[in-house]
């Protein structure tokens, strides 16, 4: 069975349609989670713990920030593409940012393991072997410790966006450097003295075991919009739909969005087997609503 953009993710959830006519579903969802929950604690991690600036040093050849024509300083945005690594979907919005006056950032953590071509994701990344959130996220930690003392970005205006594993990423970077929590590719705190993460677009993540849920902690003024389809067997809405009720009980500002039909990587135009060009459209107006919102803040005196 072959999977648009697939993660082993989507084939827990169709084991579960297979056999649900055969077992009884709360001992299903049982089986599942524990099924998960080994997986998702079975596979070493892709490098070896490191400092932050030695994660930051191996990271150098694979950073791409790009800066606007307008002067600084600037506020950042961070891109996290899925476990297929970047997209032209995900250049549109480079674009878009860097026009609003945006640097951009993306650090490519596949390239940086030698993780290339859309095979070897798919084989390596997108089945949960190598290369998991907490790492990514680290990888991130470690190049903002990086950016720290750049004069021409304002990273106390901080955007992040993650897709699929990218998604995943970005929320466990904001639980983890909310709650001091080290990932497992780090041996020492980033100092992201200074940093803060004004707002979170996430669409799809994966929100299963071996993920932060945010009970750790999560940053509650961060205002977060996830995107997510009803018809998505990669990751799944409901999951991340009661982790977005259960961050928002806990004081998180977040708000889920459900996309009625839309499937993964609904907002990848490339892919017209998953491409809905209404949830994209949806989507991309309640970003450019909260980005227009923080303008607003920062421009007032």
């Amino acid at each position: 069975m072959r999977f648009s953009g697939g993660c082993i993710y989507a084939r827990l959830f169709d084991i579960k349609s297979l056999v649900l006519t055969t077992m009884k579903e709360t001992n299903l969802k049982q089986v599942l989670s524990l099924a998960a929950a080994l997986w998702a604690g079975s596979f070493v991690a892709g490098v070896a713990a490191e400092t932050p600036q030695q994660r930051a040093a191996e990271l150098a050849d694979v950073i791409e920030l790009t800066l606007p024509t307008s002067a600084g300083p600037h506020p950042l945005a961070i891109l996290l593409p899925g476990c297929l690594s970047w997209y032209p979907h995900h250049a549109r919005w480079r674009d878009a940012l860097l026009v609003r006056g945006y640097a951009v950032l993306h650090v490519d953590s596949f390239a940086a393991r030698g993780l290339a071509g859309r095979r070897t994701l798919e084989r390596l990344v997108c089945s949960g072997a190598q290369l998991h959130g907490d790492e990514r996220a680290g990888d991130v930690m470690a190049v903002l410790e990086s950016l720290h003392q750049r004069n021409d970005l304002n990273l106390a205006q901080t955007v992040i966006f993650g897709w699929s594993h990218g998604g995943w990423s970005a929320m466990d970077l904001l639980s983890r450097v909310t709650a001091g929590m080290l990932p497992t590719n780090l041996t020492a705190p980033a100092n992201l003295e200074g940093i803060d993460f004004r707002a979170a677009f996430i669409f799809y993540p994966y929100c299963g075991p071996g993920s932060l849920d945010g009970t750790d902690g999560y940053p509650a003024h961060t205002r977060t919009l996830m995107f997510h389809g009803t018809r998505d067997v990669i990751t799944n809405p409901q999951q991340c739909a009661a982790r977005a009720r259960a961050l928002a009980t806990a004081g998180a500002t977040i708000e889920f969005f459900s996309m009625t039909g839309s499937r993964h990587w609904f907002d990848n135009h490339t892919e017209p087997a998953a491409f809905d060009a209404a949830a994209t459209a949806r989507a991309g107006a309640a970003i450019e609503a909260a980005l227009a919102d923080l303008e607003h803040t920062r421009a007032a005196p």
